[in-house]
């Protein structure tokens, strides 16, 4: 897989040349009309993404009867959210893991609500991303109910097959297992991922506005979402790089110019995680 990633980032590198040397001056044209004092609104509402996920794993957590609040995984997440530019798409919970773990939650509930988020996130942007499109686009359709199969399919085994393997756990390591996660507890989180989407759609929505495009909020939002979604498959793409950026023009029609415009949206999480990062470890430091 390594083999697969270098060779991948190679090829990216190359595409990349070629568009700077054969069109440069049409991808700039396309960003020129980016407006500063927006596109820091669209930074500042980027860190809201991680009001939604902290509340995610503080409410599974809770349902598996560990009592950590959502500002706690906020802070956790803070400090790790630069683990999410590792090859291999598991640092990023991993991390937050560790933290925790150090807070006195058991770790066995820590890999369950980490597999629960991988096994949700992915699924459930394509949902929300093909009802934002609708029909509205020459998005397949087969696409937004493959994603709806493997959300109910993750859904259905999830919760049995969790508590399963937390019984075993807990019983091969002598401890006392967590509080079995509820159906309820499952919907929670569910609506909490699809809050999450939702919030993510609309801040790209909101850069593409900011740099001048005129995109509906609604195919923008979801045009991204499944392209972000079909991205997370993509295991030999760190962070879906180029696979979502070419499924998002490939949805709505528009050239290879412009991969430059969407691929910017990825700067301004990377400026987003240089900061929150930052003030998550003053904050650690300080405490």
């Amino acid at each position: 897989m390594r083999a697969a990633r270098l060779a991948w980032l190679a090829l990216l590198a190359a595409v990349a040349i070629w568009l700077v040397a054969t069109r440069w001056a049409d991808m700039a044209d396309l960003v020129a009309d980016a407006r500063p004092l927006p596109l820091l609104g669209v930074l500042a509402a980027s860190t809201l993404l991680l009001v939604p996920n902290a509340a995610f794993w503080s409410l599974a957590l809770r349902g598996l009867g560990e009592n950590v609040g959502t500002g706690t995984v906020m802070h956790a997440a803070s400090r790790t959210l630069l683990t999410r530019y590792l090859p291999g798409g598991v640092w990023y919970a991993a991390g937050r893991s560790v933290i925790l773990a150090g807070r006195g939650v058991r770790p066995s509930a820590l890999a369950a609500v980490s597999g629960l988020e991988l096994g949700l996130g992915a699924p459930s942007a394509l949902v929300v991303g093909g009802l934002l499109l609708a029909g509205n686009s020459g998005l397949a359709t087969w696409v937004p109910w493959a994603g709806a199969g493997l959300l109910a399919a993750a859904a259905l085994v999830a919760r049995p097959l969790m508590n399963r393997v937390l019984a075993w756990w807990s019983r091969r390591r002598g401890q006392t297992a967590p509080r079995p996660l509820t159906t309820l507890t499952l919907s929670g989180v569910l609506a909490l991922m699809a809050a999450y989407w939702l919030l993510m759609g609309a801040v790209f929505s909101a850069y593409l506005g900011a740099m001048g495009t005129d995109l509906a909020w609604a195919e923008g939002s979801g045009a991204f979402l499944v392209s972000w979604g079909i991205g997370f498959f993509a295991i030999f793409a760190p962070l879906g790089l180029g696979v979502s950026e070419a499924g998002f023009i490939a949805i709505v029609g528009w050239g290879a110019d412009a991969v430059l415009l969407v691929a910017g949206f990825r700067l301004v999480l990377l400026v987003r995680d240089l900061t929150l990062t930052a003030i998550g470890e003053a904050t650690a430091r300080r405490s």
